[in-house]
């Protein structure tokens, strides 16, 4: 966030819950405590405009806690509805058709409220939030468009603009769970190690390989990999786009779990580590099978129980294609559940 967002953010919150403390505010039908403050302009808005706003939501209790804050970020996009005012209602939304541009609305919300009208129902509530909290919101309207598709062209700006915070954003989330995902891994294989139970699980995939009668060379990380065909093109590599068709199948009964074909850049994206691994050993072109023991799978969670705790499989995978640069998306078939892209290693 550039250093003008982060002030004008800030002085926009300072405004906000200062606001909080005063007793200038109103009360709704429904008991919403509110404030607009007027921004100047002369234009007024009404139901089935769109405005375009920043917004700043935190919840106020024994511990403090930001929600939302579009502030140097893809600003909030509304359209106007015509929300009835009354006891029943109790939600900023009523009072955005009061709105116009370069006004601020704080609306604040008690949690105890929400509860009593049965917004939320308490053995639901999310961790963050308690009984006793109030949720503060304020919105400052940027514009007020008064048709789609004048709102529509706005935000597609709005989107490219901060789609390269958004991929960097993501990158690191992505970073997080793959060490996250590393670390869990690690110490599961230690713990399995010390306990024989990685032997055992790398002897069911050799008993397997030997009653098939194939040739597979296991990697330095424990996967197993038969090559059919190396491949002739650019080498399976991390960073690489890599585009794999396969079909996936369980050791243990030779059955089909899924074959699809998807792609992915290695070593960025989630991925089973086992089958990650697999990869790597093959170019473009290359056709062959990895056979995965379980703790290198879907380890001891199964998929969220898809699979038999630390269940060994093995893939037939053939590698369409290794590029420096994703390829252009293509359509979706049917979606296919529990192929090795899902994102979990465990």
């Amino acid at each position: 966030m550039k250093r003008s967002q982060i002030l004008g953010a800030l002085a926009f919150a300072t405004i906000a819950f200062a606001a909080c403390n005063n007793a200038d505010y109103q009360t709704s039908a429904g008991g919403l405590k509110y404030k607009i403050i007027d921004g100047g302009s002369k234009d007024s808005s009404k139901v089935g405009d769109v405005l375009k706003m920043n917004v700043l939501q935190k919840i106020e209790g024994a511990k403090d806690t930001v929600l939302t804050d579009t502030y140097g970020r893809l600003p909030a996009f509304v359209k106007i509805q015509d929300i009835p005012t009354g006891p029943t209602s109790y939600g900023p939304d009523e009072f955005f058709k009061k709105l116009k541009k370069g006004d601020s609305l704080i609306t604040i919300m008690y949690v105890d409220s929400l509860i009593k009208k049965g917004i939320v129902q308490e053995a639901q509530m999310p961790p963050f939030m308690k009984k006793g909290d109030k949720i503060v919101l304020t919105f400052k309207v940027l514009e007020v468009f008064k048709n789609d598709s004048t709102a529509q062209a706005d935000y597609q700006k709005e989107l490219e603009k901060d789609a390269p915070r958004q991929k960097k954003e993501q990158e690191e989330m992505m970073k997080k769970m793959m060490k996250d995902q590393e670390a869990a891994q690690k110490a599961d294989e230690a713990a399995l190690e010390k306990s024989g139970e990685k032997a055992k699980q790398v002897k069911a995939v050799q008993d397997f390989l030997t009653a098939k009668k194939w040739t597979a060379t296991p990697t330095a990380v424990g996967t197993f990999v038969k090559i059919d065909q190396p491949g002739t093109g650019a080498q399976v590599a991390d960073g690489k786009f890599v585009t794999v068709k396969y079909d996936g199948k369980k050791v243990s009964n030779d059955s089909t779990f899924d074959a699809n074909q998807f792609t992915v850049q290695l070593g960025v994206q989630p991925f089973i580590k086992g089958f990650e691994d697999g990869l790597r050993q093959f170019k473009q072109g290359g056709k062959g099978t990895i056979i995965i023991p379980g703790y290198l799978a879907y380890g001891k969670e199964g998929n969220g129980g898809v699979f038999k705790p630390y269940e060994p499989l093995y893939f037939n995978v053939e590698i369409v294609s290794v590029s420096d640069k994703e390829p252009a998306p293509q359509p979706m078939p049917a979606p296919q559940a529990h192929g090795p892209n899902d994102g979990h290693n465990h």
